[in-house]
């Protein structure tokens, strides 16, 4: 009976010493590649970083109506607010864009379909990447994300 006490504490005693993946993880060799970005801002604008608009029409031609799109900097480097405007309806979107390890920079671009705005983001080749939809359907505001973007974490040796 002792044997099987004393086999017990020695598997016992190897699984508690065994070193767990998350150990590895957390090893000092483990960078982040493209982390050169600040996290934050110093300097936040006021002034939209984007803008879309264009003129709703009306059938009585009385309104001045119009369907506009603006994002505008947080304090976050790679979080936006997105202000909506279509008719007197207002609304707000945020929009977080990935770290590629360059500086953000937010586009605007009118959709195949009328009072549509595609939202997206430029990449280090300065390629339009879309990321958000926001469209009108049935006099209906919609908001979507289309596509999803990220980065993983890669060990540096």
């Amino acid at each position: 009976m002792k044997k099987y006490y004393y086999l017990l504490a020695l598997v016992l005693l190897f699984s508690c010493n065994k070193k767990t993946e998350t150990d590895e993880t957390k090893d000092s060799s483990m960078t982040v590649l493209n982390d050169t970005i600040p996290p934050t801002r110093k300097v936040v604008s006021d002034v939209a970083v984007a803008s879309y608009s264009e003129k709703v029409k009306d059938k009585d031609n009385l309104n001045d109506w119009k369907f506009a799109v603006d994002v505008f900097e947080t304090e976050e480097t790679f979080k936006y607010l997105v202000k909506i405007k279509y008719k007197e309806l207002e609304a707000e979107d945020n929009l977080t864009i990935p770290n590629f390890g360059i500086q953000p920079k937010v586009k605007l671009e009118k959709g195949e379909e009328e009072l549509t705005c595609i939202i997206g983001f430029l990449d280090k080749e300065g390629a339009f990447k879309e990321f958000k939809r926001v469209e009108i359907v049935g006099d209906q505001l919609k908001i979507r994300q289309t596509k999803g973007y990220g980065r993983s974490v890669v060990k540096a040796k």
